[in-house]
C-alpha cells in the first residue's frame, strides 16, 4: 500500500512529515491485515458450526421408512364418517414431532376463451385475436387432525394411528374432465384428498397423499321417467306421436335399462331406425364466464318401424361402465346426462325424445340388492295394426286383380294394411281402436268392422301369459345362485291351472287370429 502526500511549504518539513506518515500507515496496514485474518477464521468457524447444526437438525429421513393410509371404505357420500389408520414402517430411527392427517375438498375450473376484438380507429383499425384464461377455485373443507401429538425418537418397528373424520353433509361427487373445443381448452376437477404427515423437520417430513372418492348421495326423487314428442309432415298426411318410459331416472354404470316405446304413426312415413344416445352435459363457470359443453358418449341402434305402425316396443340399453357418475351439487362444475331416443325418418327432420338421466357410482351404499343376472326376458313387442304390405311385392289389386300403372295408383287399407286400387278403397271411416280418430281409407271387406271401431291385430293381454311363463323359467334358472330373486318371483301372478277335460272331450280350440 502506498500513499502520495503533497505538502506546500518547507521541503525539509515536508520530507519529515512524509516519512512519519508512511511509518504510521504501515503499522495501520499491518493491524488491518491481522484483523482480516481473524475475521476470516471466525467466519470459517461459524460456517462449520452452522453446518454441524444443519447436519444435526435437518438430516433427510431415510427413504426406507414408509407411511401410508388405509380407509374403511372404497368410497363415501356427504355426511359419512371417514375412518381408517395411518400405517408407518420405521427401518432407520429418526426424531419426529408428531403425526398429522389432513382432509381437503375443493373444485377447480379452468376455461380458455378465444376472443376477436377490434382495436384502433380510422386507418389504424385492426382485428386482434386474444386468448383469455379464466380460473377459479373453491374449497369445500380443509381440516387437520393430530393423531399422535407426542415427540421423540422413533424406534424401528410398525406403527398404526387410528383416525376418524365426518364429511360435510352435501358434497358434489368426485369429477375430473379436461379437453378442448372450438371455444378453447377447458379443465374441471372436483377432488378430495387425505394427506398423512410425520412432522420431522420442514421439507424433510415423511408424507403420503391419497385421493378420497366421494359420490353424491342418492336422493329421494328416484322415480319413473317419461317423455313424449310428436311431429307433422309437410308433404304427407298424418303425424307421428312417440311416448317413452324408463322404469327409473337413476342408474348405475354397467346396468341395463329398458326403454318402453309406444309409437303411433298415422302417416305413410317409415322409421328407418331407432337410436338411443347418451349425451354428457357439463356446465362450467369461472367468475362471470360460463360455458356449457355437450357431447355424445354412447350410442346404440335398433331396427325401425313400418309405415302406419301403432304398438309398443321394449328396447334394452346397456350403460357403459366407464361413464362417470353425475355431479350436480358443485357451484362451478356440474355434470349431468340426457338419454335421447331418436327416430330416423326419410325426407324429414328426425324426431327425438329426451329424458333426464342420473348416474350414481356402483357401490353397496345405494343398493342392498345385487344386479340382475344376464339374460332377463323382455316383455313382448306388440303391434296393434297389421304389418304394412310392401309396395314392391304387389303388382295388382288384392280384390279386383286389376294391374297398377301410372294412373292406377296403389292404396293401403288402414285396417288390414293390404294394397288395393282406388275403386276398392273409396270408403273412409274413423277406426277408434286403432288410434285413427279421423276418417281413413279402408277396403270394402274391412269397412263393416272398421266402422264399429276395428279389431286389434295383436293384444298385449293375450301375450302376457307367455311372457309370465318365460319369467318363471328365468327365475327357476337363477334363483339358486341369486336367492334374493325369490321375493320378485313371489310377486308374479300365479299361473292358472290347466283345464281338465273328460275322456272323449275334444281339445281346446286354438286362439283366434284377432283378439278383441
Amino acid at each position: 500500500m502506498s500513499f502520495h502526500v503533497t505538502v506546500k511549504g518547507d521541503p525539509a518539513l515536508a520530507a519529515g512529515l512524509s516519512n512519519d506518515m508512511m511509518g504510521g500507515m504501515g503499522a495501520m496496514g499491518s493491524m488491518v491485515h491481522d484483523m482480516g485474518h481473524m475475521m476470516h477464521d471466525a467466519t470459517k468457524m461459524a460456517v462449520k458450526v452452522a453446518h454441524a447444526v444443519s447436519d444435526i437438525t435437518f438430516i433427510p429421513i431415510d427413504t426406507r421408512n414408509k407411511i401410508w393410509v388405509t380407509l374403511n371404505q372404497p368410497s363415501y357420500v356427504g355426511g359419512d364418517i371417514v375412518a381408517g389408520t395411518v400405517e408407518m414402517d420405521c427401518i432407520v430411527p429418526f426424531f419426529a414431532k408428531g403425526v398429522l392427517i389432513k382432509f381437503k375438498g375443493f373444485e377447480r375450473v379452468f376455461l380458455q376463451e378465444h376472443r376477436t376484438e377490434t382495436e384502433g380507429t380510422g386507418n389504424d383499425k385492426r382485428t386482434v385475436h386474444k386468448t383469455i384464461d379464466h380460473k377459479e377455485n373453491k374449497e369445500f373443507f380443509k381440516s387437520t387432525i393430530c393423531v399422535y401429538p407426542h415427540q421423540g425418537s422413533v424406534n424401528p418397528g410398525h406403527y398404526s394411528f387410528p383416525f376418524s373424520y365426518q364429511l360435510p353433509p352435501t358434497l358434489p361427487g368426485t369429477f375430473c374432465e379436461e379437453g378442448k373445443d372450438a371455444m378453447g381448452a377447458y379443465a374441471a376437477k372436483i377432488l378430495y384428498k387425505v394427506k398423512a404427515t410425520v412432522d420431522v423437520a420442514h421439507k424433510h417430513d415423511l408424507k403420503f397423499t391419497t385421493k378420497l372418492v366421494v359420490n353424491e348421495r342418492c336422493g329421494d326423487l328416484v322415480k319413473p321417467s317419461y317423455g313424449e314428442n310428436r311431429k307433422s309432415f309437410l308433404l304427407t298426411k298424418g303425424k307421428l306421436v312417440v311416448k317413452c318410459w324408463l322404469n327409473k331416472n337413476a342408474y348405475f354404470p354397467g346396468e341395463t335399462l329398458v326403454s318402453k316405446i309406444k309409437a303411433n304413426n298415422t302417416s305413410t312415413k317409415q322409421t328407418r331406425k331407432v337410436s338411443i344416445k347418451v349425451h354428457h352435459r357439463m356446465e362450467l363457470r369461472a367468475h362471470l364466464y360460463h360455458r356449457t359443453i355437450t357431447h355424445t358418449v354412447h350410442k346404440q341402434e335398433y331396427p325401425g318401424f313400418q309405415p302406419c305402425f301403432y304398438g309398443k316396443r321394449y328396447l334394452p340399453f346397456f350403460i357403459p361402465v366407464d361413464l362417470k357418475p353425475s355431479s350436480s351439487l358443485g357451484d362451478h362444475v356440474k355434470s349431468s346426462y340426457i338419454i335421447s331416443v331418436e327416430f330416423d325418418l326419410p325426407g324429414a327432420i328426425d324426431l327425438s325424445v329426451d329424458l333426464p338421466l342420473t348416474l350414481y357410482a356402483p357401490q353397496f351404499l345405494y343398493s342392498a340388492i345385487p344386479s340382475q343376472p344376464p339374460g332377463a326376458p323382455l316383455p313382448p313387442d306388440v303391434a296393434y295394426r297389421h304389418p304394412w304390405e310392401n309396395d314392391d311385392n304387389v303388382n295388382h289389386c288384392n280384390k279386383c286383380k286389376c294391374n297398377f300403372s301410372l294412373f292406377n295408383r296403389k292404396h293401403h287399407c288402414r285396417h288390414c294394411m293390404k294394397i288395393f286400387c282406388s275403386k276398392c278403397t273409396e270408403k273412409a271411416t274413423p277406426i277408434t281402436k286403432l288410434a285413427y280418430p279421423k276418417p281413413v281409407k279402408v277396403c270394402d271387406e274391412c269397412y263393416p268392422i272398421a266402422s264399429q271401431g276395428g279389431v286389434k291385430y295383436q293384444s298385449a293381454k293375450q301375450m302376457l301369459a307367455s311372457y309370465q311363463e318365460a319369467l318363471r323359467a328365468y327365475y327357476a334358472q337363477y334363483i339358486a345362485v341369486y336367492p334374493w330373486m325369490a321375493e320378485q318371483q313371489a310377486l308374479l301372478p300365479q299361473a292358472p291351472p290347466p283345464p281338465q277335460y273328460s275322456s272323449g272331450e275334444p281339445s281346446a280350440p286354438p286362439p283366434p287370429q284377432y283378439a278383441a
